[in-house]
Formats: C-alpha cells, structure tokens, sequence
C-alpha cells in the first residue's frame, strides 16, 4: 500500500531537535523540582524541627525563702532577695526541694559580685536573673529539673 509516508532527512532531524528542546528545557525544571522538594523537608533526611527536641514545659515552681547578702563595692550594701525556680513539668518536686541549700550557696556567690547601682535598673536585674537561671541550670540542677529562675522580691541597701 503507498499511504506510507516516508520522511525526508530534515524532518526526521527536525523531530530530533525538537526532542532535544524538550529535554534542555525540562532538565532544569526537573532539578529546581528534586532541590524544592529536598530543601522544604521532604527529602527523606531529618529535617531540622525534628533533630531539636521540643522546649520543655513549664510545670510547678519552688519558691525560696529570701537571703541577704553583702555586696560588692564602697561603701557596703546590702540586698534582700527572694527568687523562685520555674520546674519543667517532669521534675521531681522533692528533689529539687532537697538540692535547694546548693541553689541558696550559687546565689549568694552570683549576687555578691553585683554592686548596688546594678540591681537598681532593670538591666542588672535581668543580667542578675539571667546569671541565677544559668548557674541553676548548669551547675545545681544539671539534669533539666529547673527551667529558669524568676525574682520574686529584691530589696538593695
């Protein structure tokens, strides 16, 4: 039967570059594709939020009882603070009640650098909150019992 078409050599090679088009256009979109999807957490690698554990929760506080102590600086004062420790929502109350005489000792050695005029803004008072949460956290309640560390009354002299 003559319906067969024969094709010249220019239109087999034009459906060739045609081809070739196609592939050199979809190529990159085909690799913004693959990085999109990899780079928005899908690429079957751990994406950042679940490497981070989830911040602890706040749970019971423990409040301390007030201490006085000497400060730094000429002439002498003197201040009164009360703090309370802000527990993570799993920690043993009674432990951390038990290791408090510890906290008391970090306090006075924290507050006793400060010298009046600091504890009178609240700056220093930040930078004074900001010291009593990390000295609990990283050296009296190493295990994450206590979360920060709030003042509750600050009376300098």
């Amino acid at each position: 039967m003559a319906d067969e078409t024969t094709e010249t050599p220019a239109a087999a090679e034009e459906e060739k570059g045609g081809k070739k088009k196609l592939i050199m256009m979809g190529a990159p979109v085909l690799v913004l594709a693959v990085a999109a999807y990899m780079f928005l957490g899908g690429g079957g690698g751990e994406s950042a939020e679940a490497t981070e554990p989830p911040p602890p929760v706040e749970g019971a506080v423990v409040a301390a009882d007030p201490i006085t102590v000497t400060m730094s600086g000429d002439p002498v004062h003197y201040v009164k603070a009360t703090f309370a420790l802000v527990l993570n929502e799993v920690a043993d109350r009674s432990l951390v009640e038990g290791r408090l005489p510890l906290m008391y000792d970090a306090a006075i050695s924290v507050i006793g650098r400060y010298d009046a005029e600091d504890l009178r803004t609240p700056a220093g008072l930040d930078r004074l909150r900001a010291d009593l949460t990390d000295k609990a956290v990283e050296d009296v309640f190493t295990e994450g019992e206590v979360i920060r560390v709030v003042l509750t009354e600050v009376i300098v002299q």
